[in-house]
């Protein structure tokens, strides 16, 4: 593919909003974020520059999962309101110009949808076949498979004395994809959103839906553990594309204008996505996590923090935005979701003295990427995790679970704080706090009078969306600035990527380069004042920096502590 080619496509160009509902706003003050709540916050939402409204799971579900173990595709949660009030969102949202993308979960179900009951009633149900069941081996699991959220990843059936698969919660037994009367049960309920005016799905895990034929044992990687914590054989089995295949042909080819993205954990490098997005097809782009876990211990889940280096970050990046340019692919580019923590404090700081300028910095590095920009909730004002959790406050099944495995590995009255401090710096709850909307009580998520699902920020009364509209130097304004700019410069988005100085463990620069202009992204992310001497000597002016003072504009400059600064140089 050469460096002036380019195949432009609205989805490369949009910027979509990922809200969590249950925390987004409370129209009702349940304590719970529901539709309207959202519906009341599209202005906003246009008013920064997105252009398509991505909504976490709104089904009917028990909650054990927060939305992620659905009971009725076809029903909202009543928590968060009706299929009416959807309709009004969606039309609302067409009104004003945007999108609106719902969650397609469908690895799993949740255990209370009735194609599960049906299919819990015994070896000679219809829907027997629409979940994976084994008879086990030797009187035990059929293999060693850990469930991402702990344990087994089998659960046993006393009446039938079979065990049904699920890879991630025992409440959220895996579909079997192999039955072509799932696979179309799933393309009705695309089918039915699309058809009510629903421009796309974010699909979770969607390389789950295909395992290792045969059930083989997951390699050991911890002899202490009886069951192997991991994504082999439970993804990236060998007929993923297959079924998505299949599904651009039965769906999606049929609504040319949907939005597509899969969520794809276990894919570690360009060359084995590229199968599943070239030119577009069967989806437009996906989730890969190398980004995600170069802080996490290999094989661990997230709580167990290593060191990083810029350089690994490099790699990654840099090694994914290169393959797709070569080979006609496309790039997501996010930096946070409702499972991940926040990302000025997990790359950069969320000190007093750094925190707005580390936010704009990584605002710089997000948006400049080669791929389509995803926005999570609360991003755009540089929120932060919470400084401190007790076991009281978590919500999260995953990090109940392992704090409850750990306490029970330690014993009755062990020392707890190591655990709760890794909660604190990897877990999902930081995400799901409630969107900070002002200083008011419950931070204007609800009013005073009730207690939200989840606590709030503690700095809600410093950082929030209302104080920062009235600051011009704020985060969320940067990021409206940013975001007009990437409109505008069309070589933000399509222009060829090329990494400088690669080697630099302080700096992260790369240009971007189109047939107008040359556009080069300066990062430092250190807590370090640095002299860095770029490679390009004519960089142009500054579009945008996230501090006011710069001065220096030769190719030798003195980079402030997480400054980032973007220059464009027209062509002659």
């Amino acid at each position: 593919m050469s460096r002036t080619a380019v195949n432009p496509k609205w989805w490369k160009e949009a910027v979509i909003y990922q809200i969590y509902p249950y925390s987004f706003k409370d129209s009702t003050n349940t304590g719970t974020g529901d539709l309207n709540g959202i519906t009341s916050k599209l202005p906003y939402l246009r008013d920064l520059g997105v252009d398509v409204v991505w909504l976490s799971p709104i089904y009917a579900s028990p909650m054990k999962d927060m939305g992620y173990d659905i009971s009725d595709y076809r029903a909202i949660n009543p928590e968060m309101g009706t299929l009416a009030d959807w309709d009004l969102l969606c039309q609302t949202t067409h009104e004003l110009g945007m999108k609106l993308v719902m969650d397609l979960v469908v690895n799993h179900t949740s255990d209370e949808h009735e194609w599960f009951k049906e299919s819990k009633r015994g070896k000679n149900s219809p829907k027997r076949d629409w979940y994976i069941w084994h008879t086990g081996k030797n009187g035990k699991e059929p293999n060693n498979w850990g469930a991402i959220f702990g344990g087994s990843a089998w659960e046993i059936d006393p009446p039938s004395k079979e065990y049904y698969c699920h890879v991630f919660d025992v409440s959220q037994p895996d579909l079997n994809w192999e039955n072509q009367e799932v696979r179309d049960a799933v393309w009705d309920v695309m089918r039915f959103w699309l058809e009510r005016g629903c421009d796309g799905f974010r699909m979770d895990v969607i390389n789950c839906i295909s395992k290792t034929p045969g059930w083989p044992d997951a390699p050991i990687t911890n002899e202490k553990e009886e069951f192997q914590f991991g994504l082999v054989h439970r993804f990236n089995g060998p007929r993923v594309t297959d079924y998505l295949n299949e599904m651009h042909e039965k769906v999606l080819c049929k609504y040319p204008n949907a939005f597509t993205v899969g969520e794809t954990p276990g894919i570690k490098v360009p060359e084995d996505a590229i199968a599943l997005i070239r030119h577009g097809k069967p989806l437009q782009m996906l989730f890969n996590f190398e980004h995600m876990y170069m802080d996490v211990e290999s094989g661990k889940k997230i709580f167990y923090h290593r060191d990083w280096k810029l350089t690994d970050l490099k790699a990654i990046l840099g090694g994914w935005f290169s393959y797709m340019q070569d080979h006609d692919g496309w790039d997501s580019l996010y930096l946070e979701n409702h499972d991940q923590p926040r990302i000025v404090q997990r790359w950069a700081s969320a000190a007093p003295e750094h925190r707005t300028h580390a936010a704009k910095m990584l605002a710089i590095f997000h948006a400049t990427g080669r791929g389509t920009l995803f926005i999570y909730q609360g991003q755009e004002i540089g929120s932060a995790n919470s400084p401190s959790w007790t076991y009281e406050e978590l919500k999260d099944v995953e990090e109940i679970n392992y704090y409850d495995e750990e306490l029970r590995k330690r014993g009755k009255n062990a020392n707890m704080s190591d655990v709760l401090a890794a909660i604190q710096m990897g877990g999902r709850d930081n995400a799901r706090m409630p969107m900070s909307w002002s200083g008011d009580a419950n931070a204007g998520f609800s009013d005073g009078s009730v207690t939200p699902w989840i606590k709030v920020c503690e700095d809600y009364k410093e950082w929030n969306v209302a104080i920062q509209q009235e600051n011009p130097d704020s985060v969320l304004e940067f990021w409206r600035q940013l975001l007009k700019l990437r409109k505008e410069h069309k070589g933000l988005i399509y222009g060829w990527f090329e990494l400088v100085d690669e080697k630099n463990e302080q700096v992260y620069a790369y240009r971007r380069t189109d047939d107008k202009a040359q556009y080069l992204v300066i990062c430092n992310f250190s807590a370090e004042k640095i002299v860095w001497e770029s490679p390009i000597e004519e960089m142009g002016s500054l579009l945008l920096g996230s501090h006011d003072n710069t001065s220096d504009f030769g190719s030798k400059m003195t980079l402030s502590p997480y400054e980032g600064r973007l220059y464009m140089k027209r062509h002659a």
